[in-house]
Parts: C-alpha cells; sequence; structure tokens
C-alpha cells in the first residue's frame, strides 16, 4: 500500500509526484511510455537535438521559470526572421517581419477586445465568467467571422490563429487566444514571444529530470493502467498486464483526450463525463524539415496550409537549415513522404530543396490523442470547474485543466504543483 499512486509522467505527473514525496508520502508512478515527459519529448534526430513535442518556456510562465531557477538551467532566444512571408489568397506577398506583424495587430486588436473585463485575473479563467461566457461560446471561426477585416487582414490573421489552435478553427474556442493573449500581459508581442522563442539549453527533458530528482518517489515506464477503483479507504489500479496497485489516494494526470481508456469505478459523474466526451480540440502537427536553400532566417504562413506557419530553427554550416512548421490538422502531412513534404514547402515558401522530415503523430498517440490543450466552446462554462475537482480519494491533474498556461509546460506544473498537495493531504 502506497500512500500516492501517480499516473501519468508527463510534467503534471512528476511534479505531482514531487510534491506528495516533499510531504512524507510514499509514491509510486506509474508511465504508459517507455519514457517520462508525457506530450514534451526531447529527442535526437540524426544528430541534430529536437523537441517533438513542448519546446517553448519564458519568464512571463512564473511556474515554469521558479522551477529552471531551481535547477540552474540556462535559456536561449532566437533571432528575428531575417525574411517574412503571407499569403492572400494564392498571392505570395513579402517583407519584413516588422510588416507582417503591423497587418497581423490590426486584426488581433479587433479579435481580443474585452479580454480585460473578461480575464481580468488570467490565473483564474472563471473570475469573470458572466463576462467570459459570450466568448467562451464561440469558436475561433465563429469571432473571426464576426469581425469586419479585408482579404489581407483575414488571411494573415486566420494563419497565426490556425498555428496557435493547431486544430481547425470551427472546432476551437475562442477563449484559447484570449487566455494566451492574458496571460501575456495583454500583448501582442508578448504572445508571439512567450510562444516560440525562449528554449532551454539543455531541452525540456533537463528541467523534467531536474523536477524528478527533486524528491525520491518510485517509478515505473511502459506500464499503461486499464482501470483505478475506489474501495473504501484505498484506491486500487489495475494495469493493462493485469498487475495491481493500492493506494490511499491517487493522482490522474493523463491528458483529457485520453482519459476515456480507463474505466473508473465507482463510474464517474455525468459533469466529469461531459468533459472529457468534449474533450480539447487540438490536432495538428509539429513538423521538423531540413532543407538546403537562402541562409536566411526565414518566417512564412498561409492559411489553409498543411503546415501554415514555418519558421527557421536554426542554419548550419553546409548550407542546410533546420525549419518547424505547424500546421492544424496531422492528418494532411505525412513526414515520412518526401515529395509530398516539397510539394507542401514549395506551396509556402519556394526555392528550398527538402532533405529531409520529421513528426510525430500525436493525434494518433493513444496516450495523448492531440497536441497542446485548446478547449472547444463551452470548457469554461461547463465544464473547467468539474474536472478541477477531485473525486473522492481521486485526484486530476494535468496542463489540459490548469488554470493558467493550459497546454503549456508551466500549465502542467502549476496542476501537478496542487494536484500533489492535494493527495497528499487525503487521510488514512
Amino acid at each position: 500500500m502506497h500512500d500516492v499512486i501517480v499516473v501519468g509522467g508527463g510534467f503534471a505527473g512528476v511534479t505531482a509526484a514531487r510534491e506528495a514525496a516533499l510531504r512524507g508520502r510514499t509514491v509510486l508512478l506509474l508511465e504508459a511510455r517507455d519514457r517520462l515527459g508525457g506530450r514534451t519529448w526531447t529527442a535526437d534526430w540524426n544528430g541534430s537535438p529536437i523537441e517533438y513535442g513542448g519546446a517553448w518556456v519564458h519568464w512571463h510562465q512564473p511556474h515554469t521559470w521558479s522551477e529552471i531557477t531551481r535547477a540552474g538551467l540556462g535559456v536561449e532566444v532566437s533571432g528575428d526572421a531575417e525574411s517574412a512571408g503571407w499569403y492572400v489568397g494564392s498571392e505570395r506577398r513579402s517583407g519584413s517581419i516588422e510588416q507582417r506583424d503591423e497587418i497581423t495587430r490590426r486584426g488581433w486588436d479587433r479579435f481580443v477586445e474585452g479580454v480585460r473585463e473578461a480575464l481580468p485575473v488570467p490565473h483564474d479563467p472563471t473570475r469573470a465568467l458572466d463576462a467570459l461566457a459570450h466568448f467562451d461560446r464561440l469558436s475561433i471561426a465563429d469571432r473571426l467571422d464576426a469581425l469586419s477585416l479585408s482579404a489581407e487582414e483575414r488571411d494573415v490573421l486566420t494563419a497565426e490563429l490556425e498555428s496557435l489552435a493547431h486544430a481547425p478553427l470551427d472546432d476551437a474556442g475562442a477563449v484559447s487566444v484570449l487566455r494566451w493573449h492574458a496571460l501575456s500581459g495583454y500583448s501582442l508581442e508578448l504572445t508571439q514571444f512567450t510562444g516560440g522563442r525562449v528554449t532551454i539549453v539543455d531541452g525540456t527533458g533537463a528541467l523534467l529530470a531536474a523536477i524528478a530528482a527533486g524528491a525520491a518517489f518510485e517509478r515505473r515506464l511502459a506500464t499503461p493502467v486499464a482501470a483505478i477503483r475506489q474501495r473504501g479507504d484505498a484506491v486500487e489500479v489495475e494495469t493493462r498486464d493485469g498487475s495491481g496497485f493500492a493506494a490511499r489516494a491517487m493522482i490522474v494526470a493523463v491528458p483529457l483526450n485520453a482519459l476515456a481508456a480507463i474505466e473508473f469505478g465507482p463510474g464517474l459523474p455525468d459533469d466529469k463525463l461531459a468533459a472529457i466526451a468534449l474533450g480539447q480540440a487540438s490536432r495538428g502537427i509539429k513538423i521538423f524539415i531540413r532543407a538546403r536553400g537562402a541562409s536566411l532566417l526565414q518566417n512564412s504562413i498561409r492559411p489553409g496550409h498543411p503546415f501554415g506557419y514555418l519558421g527557421t530553427e536554426s542554419v548550419n554550416g553546409d548550407g542546410s537549415q533546420l525549419m518547424i512548421g505547424f500546421g492544424a490538422d496531422a492528418a494532411r502531412c505525412d513526414a515520412g513522404d518526401l515529395a509530398a513534404v516539397q510539394d507542401q514547402l514549395d506551396a509556402i515558401l519556394p526555392g528550398y530543396a527538402v532533405i529531409e522530415a520529421t513528426a510525430h503523430d500525436w493525434l494518433s498517440d493513444e496516450f495523448s490523442r492531440g497536441t497542446w490543450a485548446i478547449h472547444r466552446p463551452g470548457w469554461y462554462e461547463h465544464h473547467h470547474a468539474a474536472m478541477q475537482r477531485p473525486e473522492g480519494r481521486v485526484v486530476f491533474a494535468g496542463s489540459d485543466i490548469a488554470n493558467g498556461w493550459a497546454g503549456f509546460i508551466d500549465g502542467a506544473i502549476e496542476s501537478g504543483l496542487r494536484a500533489g498537495a492535494r493527495a497528499a493531504a487525503i487521510p488514512a
């Protein structure tokens, strides 16, 4: 009998395990994958360290920055693009990144109008729920349709929003944009900066390892959980291989879209089942492309493209460069089909030849079923509080249900801090 069992070894689960262990509890962490990290994943790709999931951090993300400071890790800031491209219909236009950002701003400022009243305290998203509900009932597409924009403003803003949402805009909730903007000091510049400029020198894996080393707890990898059952003053876990474990408290730190695969006994209440059935909308792709062409830091966007936001990550000495692309639907891009990737690259950034490409299909990954948290319309009005509520001796955690930076490492750490403390406080 452990004091606490944690199901899920992403940043939320690892943080929760540490926090419970620091409070003197015996902790067992069960992770379905053969590695810790969940939807963050630092890996080597033919000699280049890449982040298949996760990557960017910022000092406006308080929990992450505190952990970076505690671990003594360094960060680096990427440079500005030297050449920017954007599309209006089928016409490609180019200029400086500042010129394109000014076009973005004209649409963005209209999109986020009213955010200060709806999210006056960004780390407490339901503080002004009556004001937020108006936006929470809208998809990003709904909000876009209500704006009066020129063709150029609409196409540029659409491309930016598709990369942020990582989902079809008619499925993703408008609050996902407002939340990110509010957390970034109600600033477009900071919203762009927090989402893609600052990285940890040694990768997100170094931060995860530092958190995991903060207290002693047992961990078992490659151990998917099939069922969680509460019986009296204990919670029992059954894994897919038939093994069983028991604890006085349980933390379930599993992505929202993967929760339906776990059987709960007694069954979860209707409000939680409704939240799980709704899920979150992200289904996109993060593709890495090594290509040869002009040695410039590029950034190009195109609405409706399989990876409609494409930027240079690094320029190599051999005349090649590493690019990262984001698209709204993983089903539309196969990194293993280099001929198709070349055609797609030509359609957003002509003049570069693909050498190789790679991506992880997070949508098909049974332990994630999507990428970062982009909640559907109605989440905050109807489901957010329900998913944060403990059920008896079972506490829920994860970036998907964070108050602040949901979908980011910071949200995972925030949720893990709260869950670890709650589970440790459950009496024997």
